[in-house]
């Protein structure tokens, strides 16, 4: 079906570009678990039953919005990827519905109830300061329980499903992110079949859903914690004056300590009239050389959004990313070493 062709050529498609990305790491950053809930939409327009008893007839429902529960454990590969598995519940009532024949009427205690369960790829990118985005799709299975409300009776059919996700996230600290996302779910058309009351035959159902969810990822590892701080006692006016920053293992995100920092650079940067600050990144050992060449970098624009967001013009700050190979401490390959997890600032 055009269904399963779309969501298995999305989800072959990130997986083959997340396998390839986890290749090339050798620091992934470890589990998480997420919790998340909100509200979901079945669109009217793409909503029917067909029964095929005394006769061929199609009923279109009108639906309220409903709730959404998820919960989900994952796996982040570092260098933007992650994958997760993720078991969710919709419900949704009734609000009315319309026979083919033109007559429409109201369906007291008639609702819809879902469980997925999905495997989930995602796409990381930074935004700026604590901020990220993500993009994902997710593939799984379905199961659809239609309750008329005039009986006990339940119609109920396990379909195959897909999703496809927009989240904007924010760090909260070093190890719990708030996030809210939407998702827009497909599946295939529904058989529903139970002990059948209302019809002589199955009810057929063609249905999406519209999820808008607000949630919280957790960390279950806890990164290093980074030494305090350095810098140098200011040399005189006419002197460069440099601060050094720290960062988390594999992070490339300000702490608070790290904001207060890039705030003293930023003051003494306009104190002396610096017409030039220079923002080099630093990375350990851990990880490959090509990987911790992305991170310094990373590590570099983070601090100079911080000058920039504290009053520094951009056209003044240069940047440049070092990797692993201008080491504080001298460590052998494939070493976690706190204090060469930096970037320094220089006044010119």
């Amino acid at each position: 079906m055009a269904l399963k062709q779309v969501l298995l050529g999305t989800a072959v498609a990130l997986a083959a570009s997340a396998g390839g990305a986890q290749a090339a790491i050798e620091t992934p950053t470890g589990w998480y678990l997420s919790m998340a809930a909100g509200a979901n939409w079945i669109p009217d327009d793409k909503m029917t039953w067909t029964s095929i008893g005394l006769g061929y007839h199609t009923d279109s429902y009108d639906w309220r919005t409903g709730y959404a529960l998820a919960a989900a454990v994952g796996y982040d590969f570092g260098d933007h990827w992650r994958a997760e598995f993720e078991v969710a519940y919709r419900h949704n009532k009734v609000k009315s519905f319309c026979y083919s024949t033109g007559s429409c009427s109201t369906s007291a205690g008639a609702h819809v109830w879902e469980l997925s369960q999905m495997v989930n790829v995602f796409y990381d990118f930074r935004l700026g300061g604590n901020w990220s985005a993500a993009l994902g799709a997710g593939i799984g299975g379905n199961l659809v329980v239609f309750e008329p409300g005039f009986n006990s009776q339940e119609y109920d059919d396990y379909v195959f499903a897909g999703q496809l996700i927009a989240q904007l996230a924010y760090q909260l600290s070093d190890r719990w992110q708030l996030y809210a996302d939407y998702r827009y779910v497909m599946m295939e058309d529904s058989n529903l079949s139970g002990a059948a009351v209302c019809c002589a035959f199955p009810l057929g159902m063609e249905k999406q859903d519209h999820t808008l969810m607000l949630g919280i990822r957790f960390d279950l590892q806890r990164d290093e914690m980074a030494p305090p701080p350095r810098h140098e006692e200011p040399p005189p006016p006419e002197r460069p004056r440099e601060f050094i920053v720290f960062f988390g293992f594999n992070k490339s995100n300000l702490t608070a300590e790290a904001q207060r920092v890039v705030h003293e650079a930023a003051e003494a940067a306009r104190e002396y009239g610096s017409a030039t600050i220079v923002v080099v990144g630093h990375t350990d050992t851990s990880g490959s050389r090509s990987y911790n060449l992305r991170l310094s970098l990373r590590r570099a624009g983070a601090v100079k959004a911080g000058l920039v967001d504290d009053g520094i013009t951009p056209d003044m700050i240069q940047t440049s990313g070092k990797g692993e190979t201008e080491l504080m401490v001298q460590t052998g390959d494939g070493v976690k070493e706190p204090q060469n997890r930096r970037a320094t600032i220089s006044l010119h």
